[in-house]
């Protein structure tokens, strides 16, 4: 989802400001482990590194952030340093087009992690002193003074995101570096190796890191392996050398060393020293002690009652977190007596567990895909269709489960019995166990977050121009070319069938709107498009209005003026509306038309009109060519 997509969804949601706090810290001084409540923007004025998650980002100056809710953010200054958290709400209307809707759940922009530097500083900085100031004044109309600076701020992002063209601006060198410790630090990393990877030399990529952090690369390093066995060790029943290798000390004597030389005590020392205190300590500083960068502590503050206020909830997350640890340190050591267990067959020790169960080799093949080519089961088994699912449901594919919007088609009452509904919860479907799954995301980071699970096949709906070139992809990812080959046969009989019975009675020259009317916005439908575009002009053969601009029957749809729909509107209407003909009739702009005063209007709602896979594409033109029959019958 690009740029002009956002834009779309700023402009239709409902947004408020609940609230803007400063923090302010000295060099070397940290702010760890926060998680945000709501979507926020963090903006930073001074020297440091904000972390949200595991992503991070370098300031020398200035930095905006923006997280959405349940990211863990992470701050630590390097020089004085201001921090801004402007803490928002957005809601979209019950009664938005479901398009925004789709728009949202495929790549959600008041979710996303991003970091810029603005190139507007001076002005940004302003705004937000302005939204702090307005909002902790004492002003009554300080909080509307919010929502319009609030706005300005969007305005001044989305104008510099258009302006780069990419939303993902190239990291800084020092960002990379950050990044690539952060991803690797459980391997085994030098400077030279770190410089190569990079295509620098290690003295200029030490030198400029050292300027923006403070420390050099390797310091760095050592220190996000020590808090990260800082955090194991506090959290944890793991044994010191199972922390030694999992933060990348593969030795533990040299792993004694450089920890006692960070902390000034041993692993042992300190583990012992966070039990004695753990029984006499408030809850806050169980979790300071959690200092870990990539798997620290939390401190959680849910929104209550009237979205203003915060509620520490610090024991859950503390017991949710030692889980978590127990688990993969559990992992760790199934692994570590594997390893051990096949060091001691070598040595002569007899074995006596029975052999492990091979893996069943998958025949593999190659598809096409957003992101490029994938290598995906010859006959999946275990389909999860998060998209698609009338695609797959039409060649004969019963999948596993299916995305919950799709879920509610009600062209596939009937093909879903059995079928799971897929939420947002990544945990839900790694339970389900695909060995396939199936998206429309266009957002790099979903499609890698899937690709962890089971191979995914991403594909934009835009893709493919006409039906057929859809459900041919789709016969080659799962496996059911002659599937695909015998439906799509079947239903061009169907299709030339009916449509020879439309032609039959409609007169020559009789045109064809699609439209859409939504809180006195008009929107109109072309050849490729849902709300019936697709039915009436493609698959019928049937005409729009002749001065209809060729630009408005191109893409998804278009919003124009209602002071053109006189002269957009054709013989009939294909009208997607929550209106009744009645209330058109008496609207003095839709009542003037002369195919609503005469009755020739289909009306259906958004849950009728919106879906467009095959199995609804077949269903939809049955229904629309029976209504344009009828209606011509009564004329005759």
């Amino acid at each position: 989802m690009g740029i002009q997509d956002d834009i779309k969804l700023w402009d239709q949601v409902q947004v408020r400001v609940l609230d803007v706090r400063l923090i302010s810290l000295t060099t070397n001084e940290s702010y760890r482990n926060y998680i945000l409540p709501t979507s926020a923007f963090v903006y930073v004025s001074g020297k440091g590194q904000i972390w949200l998650d595991e992503e991070v980002w370098s300031t020398g100056r200035f930095l905006l952030v923006h997280g959405g809710k349940g990211r863990r953010l992470t701050i630590e200054a390097t020089g004085v340093i201001e921090v801004y958290l402007i803490f928002y709400k957005s809601t979209l209307p019950s009664n938005v087009l479901l398009d925004y809707r789709m728009m949202l759940l495929q790549s959600n922009p008041f979710e996303r992690s991003w970091g810029i530097e603005p190139d507007n500083a001076l002005q940004l900085h302003d705004l937000v002193r302005n939204i702090h100031n307005c909002w902790t004044g004492q002003d009554q109309l300080g909080q509307i003074e919010v929502k319009g600076y609030f706005f300005q701020l969007i305005q001044l992002i989305l104008n510099q995101q258009i302006r780069v063209g990419n939303e993902d601006q190239q990291l800084s060198l020092t960002d990379q570096v950050l990044r690539y410790i952060t991803t690797h630090f459980r391997e085994s990393i030098s400077l030279d190796s770190l410089a190569q990877s990079l295509n620098y030399s290690p003295q200029y990529l030490s030198r400029k890191f050292k300027e923006q952090t403070g420390v050099t690369p390797t310091e760095y390093l050592i220190r996000l392996r020590i808090g990260e066995a800082r955090s194991l060790l506090s959290a944890t029943e793991a044994s010191l050398q199972e922390i030694a290798t999992y933060v990348g000390y593969p030795d533990p004597f040299y792993f004694n060393r450089m920890f006692k030389k960070e902390m000034g005590i041993t692993p042992g020392q300190y583990r012992l020293k966070q039990r004695e205190n753990k029984d006499r300590v408030s809850k806050s500083t169980v979790n300071a002690t959690n200092e870990s960068i990539v798997t620290g502590g939390t401190e959680r503050y849910p929104l209550i009652d009237d979205d203003y206020h915060y509620q520490y909830n610090g024991d859950e997350e503390i017991n949710m977190f030692n889980q978590l640890r127990s688990a993969i340190m559990s992992l760790v050591l199934v692994f570590t007596l594997s390893a051990c267990g096949t060091t001691g067959q070598e040595a002569g020790t007899p074995d006596t567990a029975a052999e492990p169960e091979q893996p069943a080799i998958v025949d593999t093949k190659t598809v096409n895909t957003t992101f490029g080519e994938v290598e995906v089961p010859v006959h999946p088994e275990r389909v999860a269709a998060i998209d698609y699912l009338g695609t797959v449901l039409a060649l004969g594919v019963k999948p596993i489960a299916g995305g919950q919007f799709l879920m509610n088609s009600p062209y596939l009452e009937g093909h879903m019995d059995g079928l799971e509904t897929i939420g947002d919860s990544i945990e839900q479907l790694m339970e389900l166990e695909p060995d396939l799954i199936i998206t429309l995301n266009p957002d790099k980071t979903a499609f890698e977050k899937y690709s962890k699970i089971a191979p995914t096949v991403s594909i934009a709906s835009i893709t493919f121009p006409t039906l057929k070139e859809e459900v041919d992809y789709f016969g080659e990812v799962l496996g059911k070319q002659a599937e695909a080959k015998q439906w799509l046969a079947e239903f061009d009989q169907e299709i030339a069938k009916i449509k020879q019975e439309v032609h039959d009675v409609v007169p020559a020259n009789t045109t064809f709107s699609v439209m859409q009317e939504y809180d006195r916005q008009v929107f109109i439908f072309g050849n490729q498009s849902g709300r019936g575009g697709r039915n009436i002009y493609e698959l019928l053969g049937l005409q729009a209005p002749a001065v209809v601009p060729a630009e408005l029957m191109q893409g998804a749809y278009h919003e124009f003026s209602i002071e053109l729909l006189s002269k957009y509107a054709g013989d009939y209407i294909i009208l997607t509306s929550e209106s009744q003909l009645k209330d058109l009739q008496a609207d003095p702009v839709w009542g003037s038309l002369p195919a609503v005063k005469n009755g020739r209007v289909y009306i259906w709602t958004e849950e009728q009109s919106w879906f467009r896979d095959p199995i609804a594409l077949l269903k939809q033109t049955q229904d629309l060519a029976e209504w344009i029959i009828k209606m011509n019958k009564q004329t005759q």
